[in-house]
């Protein structure tokens, strides 16, 4: 199987439109796609990618959903909550968008009203119990100390830094989680905080020594990636435990400031991508900040999947 990057997906689609330099290479792509020499799956990162254009102006969603279905023939990738590996199987473009449509529509706001649509009165009761309780829970007051670290923490936490409870503090972490992927503005402002911290590093090194002696109390070097290594959660984010070390070392990689995403949205969809094409034989992509994550990646996972640009891949296979 090929995996091919939504924007190898769009050059195809506007291929009338390419410079006569390139039109060959994407004819040939064509060819072989449509002759069935390979397979082309298509995934829910596709579907996301999709679905900001839809949101942005659906005119066009029409045509989108056709040559998906003309160059994957419904093919399609998914890793479905709970399951521990990705399915692949046949499923309906326009289908799926209209899932991810209804999806998108349907999440709570804010994380107090998570449980507002449920039928059962018995589940409501017990969920405002647990936000009373949490209402009642300070959080240490040591807390207060990251508001004179940067201001940074004053629009993650505004909240928290007023009523200091358990439940502000869970509001604020909901509210950071959905507006960082369309603010760009705050995620601009958090990539600058984070840039600032590797800057510093140096001279929080010994601290950070310090700490990871009492921590773990085996003497060690600190980098700026050990920092990073040691913030992995104790808890399991997904039921598929590969799943789990892609997306978290293709997100950590662009954090740590390698090959950077101007936009945080654009990061989740690219690790997708890089999550699905490794089940690939080919990563076909012209974005070279992805693919040169994508590499780092594959390579420290012994993941054999090749990532290259469409005029690559045509010469391999014409060799």
């Amino acid at each position: 199987m090929v995996y091919l990057d939504w924007n190898v997906f769009n050059n195809l689609e506007k291929i009338s439109e390419l410079p006569d330099d390139i039109t060959p290479i994407y004819r040939k792509l064509l060819q072989i796609i449509h002759e069935n020499k390979i397979s082309t799956p298509y995934s829910n990162a596709h579907i996301s990618d999709l679905y900001r254009g839809y949101v942005k102006n659906p005119i066009y969603t029409p045509a989108h959903l056709q040559h998906i279905t003309d160059m994957t023939k419904n093919l399609c990738m998914v890793q479905y909550w709970g399951e521990t590996k990705v399915r692949i199987h046949y499923r309906q473009p326009l289908e799926f968008l209209e899932s991810t449509v209804e999806e998108f529509e349907n999440t709570a706001a804010t994380f107090s009203s998570l449980f507002n649509s449920l039928d059962d009165p018995l589940m409501q009761s017990v969920f405002g119990m647990q936000k009373m309780m949490m209402r009642l829970q300070p959080v240490d007051n040591s807390f207060r100390a990251i508001y004179s670290v940067n201001p940074i923490f004053s629009s993650i936490f505004p909240q928290t830094k007023i009523e200091m409870n358990q439940l502000s503090l869970c509001e604020d972490l909901y509210d950071f989680a959905r507006k960082i992927k369309t603010d760009y503005a705050l995620y601009k402002n958090y990539r600058k905080f984070l840039t600032e911290c590797q800057q510093k590093f140096p001279s929080y090194k010994n601290l950070y020594q310090v700490m990871h002696n009492k921590i773990i109390g085996t003497p060690k070097s600190i980098t700026w990636d050990d920092v990073w290594d040691l913030a992995i959660p104790d808890f399991k984010p997904s039921s598929n435990v590969f799943y789990d070390k892609v997306i978290h070392l293709f997100t950590t990689t662009d954090l740590k400031g390698y090959n950077q995403d101007e936009r945080f949205a654009n990061l989740l969809d690219d690790a997708l991508h890089c999550f699905y094409a490794s089940h690939c034989e080919y990563f076909v992509t012209l974005d070279l900040r992805c693919a040169n994550k994508a590499k780092l990646v594959y390579n420290k996972l012994k993941i054999p999947t090749k990532v290259v640009t469409p005029p690559e891949y045509i010469s391999m296979i014409n060799k």
